[in-house]
């Protein structure tokens, strides 16, 4: 936050005094988007690439007859890099094992406070489900995004999760009570504040422009749109805590809402994560200094990257699907059906694989001895009884180095596709 109150004319808001008594200088206030924007040629290539990719990885929805079988693990790769925005080490499994009534600190080995992210993770995942059961209900429409999908995405998200504040209220916008909201540096050798949002009665204001924006359809093509919708939630902060998931989470709400993409299968937290500093960089030099087309960039760039990402990861999955159909296509039935399963359940108990399958516990308990002899599957606990088993091979291609992934022309044709060396039988 630079000092004094004079900002650029390009800078999109202004920055208000506030009362010293409260040691507080100065909060930032936004223009009420759109902003005017001098769409360069970089942003209408970059446009392009990120529509093309976004796209080519809803086209691959079109190859899975099961398709939440393909894709429930990106949901859940994305609450993992959410969560860890927030300064987590929750994972995948970790999420996982919750769900499957590993909910207490011994079975999950962790402590009190990570246990409240683990379920912080996953309420992640379900305020994205909720999300998407409203447009399901309502229409898909921009027009069908207001307050109260906010506050209920936002109560979802953070009952029972772990937080910096005494009182999360969760589902309350932070300006119902008069509270104000300081972003502070992470790095203790910089100025403590970086940023103090809207005053809360301004915000209140903010907020209704924002929604009449977003149900206006927008000035600009979609994913500039959701780059200015972005900018400007986070610039908001309309709730005490919990803003950054909530925003991040709008992000694939919008995209869906807008008929840009038909699933959940984006995860763009892991983009913003690996890129944090850059980031609240960018989103910083928005508000100071009006620097619109750097953030447009980066935006678009994230979501082709993970765009293209995702479509590798998902190819990967069908190959392997398809090499298991062609592995066990002579073993026993209860081996063939378990591995049909595995990509859309990675982690399971035997009783879990028995329902999966539709067969007996002891059918189930040995295919999965079979599996595990194969290497396919391993036992993820120590635990004798109520013992969690993962597919090793579909966990490996999710969590797959993004460096040393295919490019997404060498996966077009499955039939042409090598899995990595150490992938699939």
């Amino acid at each position: 936050m630079i000092d004094g109150y004079d900002l650029p004319d390009e800078a999109p808001g202004e920055y208000i005094p506030l009362r010293e008594d409260r040691g507080l200088a100065k909060a930032y206030r936004p223009n009420p988007l759109p902003p005017k924007l001098a769409v360069s040629s970089e942003i209408v290539e970059e446009l392009t690439s990120a529509a093309y990719a976004l796209g080519q990885l809803d086209g691959v929805a079109g190859e899975v007859e099961q398709r939440n079988a393909i894709f429930s693990s990106f949901v859940y790769k994305e609450a993992e890099q959410s969560s860890q925005i927030e300064g987590t080490r929750v994972t995948v499994s970790d999420i996982r094992r919750y769900e499957m009534g590993a909910d207490k600190i011994e079975q999950l080995e962790a402590s009190e406070d990570e246990l409240d992210d683990i379920r912080e993770a996953k309420n992640y995942i379900q305020a994205l489900s909720e999300g998407i059961s409203h447009f399901n209900e309502v229409g898909r429409s921009w027009k069908n995004i207001d307050q109260s999908l906010l506050k209920s995405i936002h109560e979802t998200l953070m009952v029972g999760g772990r937080t910096d504040e005494d009182d999360l209220m969760p589902g309350e916008f932070r300006y119902d009570h008069g509270d104000f909201v300081v972003i502070k540096e992470e790095e203790s050798w910089k100025k403590p504040i970086r940023f103090v949002p809207p005053k809360p009665n301004m915000a209140h204001a903010d907020l209704d422009a924002l929604i009449e924006y977003i149900q206006s359809g927008g000035d600009y093509p979609t994913l500039i749109d959701i780059a200015l919708i972005h900018y400007q939630f986070e610039t908001i902060h309309p709730f005490r805590d919990g803003n950054g998931r909530v925003g991040r989470l709008l992000i694939i709400l919008l995209l869906i809402s807008g008929d840009t993409l038909a699933h959940p299968v984006l995860y763009l937290s892991s983009y913003f994560r690996q890129f944090r500093d850059q980031y609240t960089d960018l989103l910083l030099n928005v508000s100071e200094k009006g620097v619109w087309e750097e953030w447009i960039l980066f935006f678009l760039t994230g979501i082709r990257r993970q765009a293209e990402e995702a479509f590798v990861r998902a190819k990967l999955l069908l190959v392997l699907r398809d090499r298991y159909k062609t592995t066990y296509a002579t073993a026993p039935t209860s081996v063939s059906r378990l591995t049909e399963g595995l990509i859309s359940k990675p982690y399971f108990s035997v009783n879990e694989a028995a329902e999966m399958m539709g067969m007996t516990y002891q059918s189930a308990s040995n295919a999965i001895e079979q599996l595990v002899a194969d290497g396919r599957v391993r036992q993820f606990n120590d635990q004798r009884r109520n013992r969690i088993f993962e597919a090793i091979d579909v966990t490996a291609i999710i969590e797959y180095d993004y460096a040393q992934l295919p490019e997404p022309r060498d996966v077009v044709d499955r039939d042409t596709v090598d899995l990595p060396l150490d992938i699939g039988p």
